[in-house]
């Protein structure tokens, strides 16, 4: 009998073990899904939250068997919560899932009137957000000319949001985020995008590439102003940036062109998410900016 107990529980703790190595291989997922959102290396990540990179690039391959110690400073650095890394789904998301399964129960007419009122509040909003324009990508994309281009050609004032946030936090970025992290900087973020909302009834503000993989300030942006994603591919966005004189990226990461690509991968959905996309591959500056405001004037006027 107790050989059989025994058995059963070296099975059991197999079963556990297996169910654990699953676990890991989420979270690792997860880990490097945020640090991509975010345009963070490996080596950024490691120095942040007090671990090596070899043992951070095992727990994004699921291994590691991390301490709730080094998640919590992986979670920290990454300015996410404990939960993010430890469930998948959110709130929303089971809310989502549960709106999906009543619709079965709903018949054409019930669906249709859904539809409508769906409809309705997709023009609410952009009646109420068509004066206040925001543009997202990725650095390179050419938000600041684009932006600046129809802001001077329609006396619009603009608004760099990372110029916003140094004049409210009194010092650069890199101090910001070496003063008080991620946290702190992304605080300091919405507090610049929620005054600029109430500073001007009509504006156009270009934002940080990596202000997507914000949740409150990424739907603050979708619900109050006309969103525009500039879109190009990602070798175009690197030679753009070398163009203006910064060659760092290239430098100091001979990998750089490989997190541009997961980078882009990991944000496209949430771009996507945007009133508008221009896209900018292939096209001269004068052929953009044409598209550029030929399109908002045919989308909000």
């Amino acid at each position: 009998m107790a050989n059989l107990k025994e058995s059963e529980f070296s099975l059991n703790s197999l079963k556990d073990i297996e169910k654990e190595k699953l676990t890991l291989s989420d979270i690792g997922s997860v880990i490097r899904s945020y640090r991509s959102q975010r345009g963070m290396s490996r080596q950024i990540l490691a120095n942040r939250s007090g671990i090596s990179m070899r043992y951070l690039a095992q727990l994004e391959s699921g291994g590691g068997n991390p301490t709730l110690a080094i998640l919590k400073n992986i979670a920290y650095s990454l300015n996410i919560t404990l939960s993010n890394l430890l469930f998948l789904k959110s709130n929303k998301d089971t809310k989502i899932e549960m709106i999906k399964g009543k619709f079965d129960q709903y018949n054409n007419s019930q669906i249709n009137k859904i539809v409508n009122f769906l409809n309705k509040i997709d023009i609410e909003n952009k009646k109420k957000k068509k004066n206040k324009i925001a543009l997202i990508g990725l650095r390179g994309a050419g938000k600041s000319t684009l932006g600046g281009m129809y802001s001077k050609e329609n006396n619009i004032p603009m608004f760099e949001v990372t110029n916003e946030v140094e004049k409210l936090g009194g010092m650069n970025i890199s101090e910001i985020i070496e003063l008080g992290g991620q946290e702190m900087y992304r605080r300091l973020e919405f507090n610049a995008i929620h005054k600029l909302y109430k500073k001007s009834n009509k504006l156009i503000i270009s934002t940080g590439g990596s202000i997507v993989s914000e949740k409150e300030t990424f739907n603050f942006l979708l619900n109050n102003f006309y969103t525009i994603w500039i879109k190009a591919n990602p070798k175009e966005h690197m030679d753009r940036v070398i163009k203006q004189g910064d060659s760092r990226p290239m430098n100091s990461n001979p990998k750089a062109m490989d997190d541009l690509y997961n980078i882009l991968k990991e944000r496209q959905h949430l771009y996507a998410q945007a009133d508008l996309v221009i896209n900018t591959e292939n096209m001269d500056v004068g052929a953009t900016f044409k598209e550029f405001k030929n399109k908002i004037n045919l989308n909000i006027g």
